[in-house]
């Protein structure tokens, strides 16, 4: 954001968040410019997705929480904890279900939200273990009293993408905050993808 406020100091940036099908909904009716989802937009012809870049969601601790000098922990491990994470439809969500179900069992989750603050703002509250992305933990010790675990063995690794409604005319400053997101999208190959030709490009 900020590099792209340099670049375009006149624009005005709107963020708006929402489910998968909210943004595809934004993008439709023309609200927004450029959509970000984790879960599939595939469903919408009317669109065009791209990956963006790839991420494994994270276990967040408190410090004095019992596993919190445990490098890897298992399912197992998670199968007795209460857990705090995202909302079924954001995030990752569903790659926390299928882990669980593939072993035959039920995540105890006692909290869902749909921002990574709040949960982990509950973590610190000592209501349960937190299932958050990433990016959302701060790797410069901004938060000392939370420990995070790495958990792409369980859950695997998920995309984020981004979506252009198809056909329509992308500003130059779309094009450039598209290109600060990942150095995968380009300016060509978007406007290959919005000439149908997206099929190809994968990761």
């Amino acid at each position: 954001m900020a590099k792209l406020r340099q670049q375009y100091p006149k624009v005005a940036i709107s963020l708006h968040q929402g489910s998968p099908d909210q943004v595809a909904q934004m993008l439709l009716t023309d609200v927004a410019d450029i959509g970000m989802a984790t879960e599939s937009l595939s469903g919408y012809e009317e669109l065009i997705t791209l990956p963006c870049y790839e991420w494994q969601h994270v276990l967040v601790l408190p410090t004095s929480h019992p596993l919190a000098d445990k490098e890897r922990l298992t399912l197992d491990d998670l199968d007795k904890l209460p857990l705090v994470t995202y909302h079924p439809s954001y995030t990752g969500r569903s790659r926390i279900d299928q882990a669980f179900a593939a072993r035959g069992r039920t995540p105890n989750i006692v909290l869902e939200a749909i921002d990574s603050d709040v949960i982990k703002t509950y973590v610190k509250l000592g209501m349960g273990a937190g299932i958050v992305a990433e990016m959302a933990v701060n790797t410069d010790n901004r938060e000392p009293d939370l420990v995070a675990r790495p958990m792409g063995h369980l859950f695997g690794t998920n995309v984020a993408r981004v979506a252009f409604k198809r056909g329509t005319y992308l500003r130059n400053y779309v094009l450039k905050f598209a290109e600060l997101l990942s150095d995968r999208l380009s300016k060509d190959l978007i406007y290959k993808a919005m000439e149908g030709r997206d099929d190809a490009y994968g990761i």
